[in-house]
């Protein structure tokens, strides 16, 4: 079955998430997918688990299933120049290149973009790093999204007031960025199709995370007010709004009842406290916010979080449970329509994470297992570099294939 972006032709040169996850949802739009690695220096990832069965191993780690899955695998080394002109091969095949070494690095390898043009005016490279290409700071700062998280401001905002901020889940602006790089990608193929040009899209991770931070940044440009943390409280201008605890070990809702037809639908199931007239405006409920969460609080805390959910969403008030890990494994809507298995020669079978849409006109095509370190290189080198079987065992011979 076909997809949209079937016949688009994408060499893949990050490693751990940013890139990878760019390079994914090309491939699951229909995309062929080549993923440079090597043994020598293995991508993070297949290190970081979690491993199927517990079992470590550089070929068990479903994370890098997920990132990497319907991909091909390709082993060379680039520091060699008989590696650096297979990549170049690939560059004269490729329509997109995805890239996310620190800036420089590809300059030190004589593999800048202007070299990358010069061998495919067409091609479209997408270049991430934490800071960009430029400015002051870019060439020389290196880190993963956990600094992006850092960079943009949203570490300072997670966490308790009075206590140290706790910062963001994982490498959150790795996470962040790909959103930002798959439009401009297309955006930049969408401009191919009316001028032949090729270009290069630069996508600064620290700048991609600020955009989700908007409120704190007018906050301060309007006020000069920096945003501080409030723990679980939700926003500023909205009451009842926020995170409440429930029945059992570490069970929390999300509610949001500060609209009027919401708060009447709230004090009715809750009664007692939200009663009082003091609570019948949304000022009145942000000036008693203290006593009004108090009395949520103690209502929701001998209630089961799902049960919660049901009465309030069925009453009018929008309402979740907080989501843990096992919540989401048994999810109705993603075990329907999200996850995917997959069948691996090494883990057997697995689950991993399906496309992130579902298109009206294109059916679904299966997800894909990730491939094993350097799975597809003779193939790539053969079907897609022009090399021959005598070339191909001459470079494995001279050790550039690793």
């Amino acid at each position: 079955m076909k997809g949209p972006l079937d016949g688009l032709r994408v060499l893949d040169m990050g490693w751990v998430m940013v890139g990878p996850v760019t390079g994914r949802y090309l491939a699951d739009l229909g995309a062929d997918v080549v993923k440079l690695e090597s043994s020598r220096r293995v991508d993070p990832l297949r290190t970081l688990g979690p491993f199927k069965d517990g079992k470590p191993g550089l070929e068990r780690s479903i994370s890098y299933h997920n990132l990497n899955a319907g991909k091909r695998s390709l082993t060379v080394d680039i520091k060699d120049p008989r590696g650096r002109e297979a990549i170049l091969r690939l560059v004269e095949w490729a329509d997109v290149l995805i890239e996310s070494f620190s800036p420089g690095v590809l300059d030190d390898l004589d593999l800048a973009y202007p070299v990358l043009k010069a061998r495919n005016p067409a091609l479209i490279v997408a270049s991430t790093s934490l800071l960009g290409q430029t400015g002051p700071h870019a060439r020389g700062t290196s880190g993963v999204g956990t600094m992006g998280a850092s960079m943009s401001g949203a570490s300072l905002l997670l966490g308790w007031p009075g206590h140290p901020p706790c910062g963001t889940y994982g490498p959150w602006t790795d996470a962040i960025a790909p959103r930002f790089i798959v439009p401009s990608i297309l955006a930049a193929l969408h401009r191919r199709r009316a001028t032949g040009e090729g270009c290069q899209i630069d996508v600064a991770q620290a700048e991609a995370g600020i955009q989700f931070l908007s409120p704190a940044w007018y906050q301060y440009a309007a006020n000069g007010t920096v945003m501080e943390r409030r723990g679980h409280a939700g926003s500023p201008l909205r009451a009842p709004h926020g995170i409440f605890r429930c029945a059992g070990q570490d069970r929390w809702i999300a509610l949001d009842a500060s609209d009027d037809a919401a708060w009447q639908a709230l004090r009715t199931l809750v009664g007692g406290p939200l009663l009082d007239a003091t609570f019948d405006t949304l000022i009145g409920r942000l000036r008693g916010r203290v006593d009004l969460e108090g009395a949520i609080s103690a209502w929701t805390a001998s209630r089961q979080a799902d049960d919660l959910e049901r009465s309030l969403q069925a009453a009018g008030v929008p309402a979740h449970v907080v989501s843990s890990s096992n919540d989401l494994a048994h999810d109705p809507d993603l075990l329907e329509a999200h996850y995917r298995r997959i069948d691996d020669p090494v883990v057997g079978e697995a689950i991993v994470e399906g496309p992130r849409y579902r298109l009206g006109r294109t059916p679904e095509r299966a997800t894909r297992r990730g491939p094993r370190i350097g799975e597809h290189t003779q193939e790539i080198l053969r079907d897609l570099c022009g090399y021959d079987a005598a070339a191909i065992d001459e470079l494995k011979a001279a050790g550039v294939l690793v």
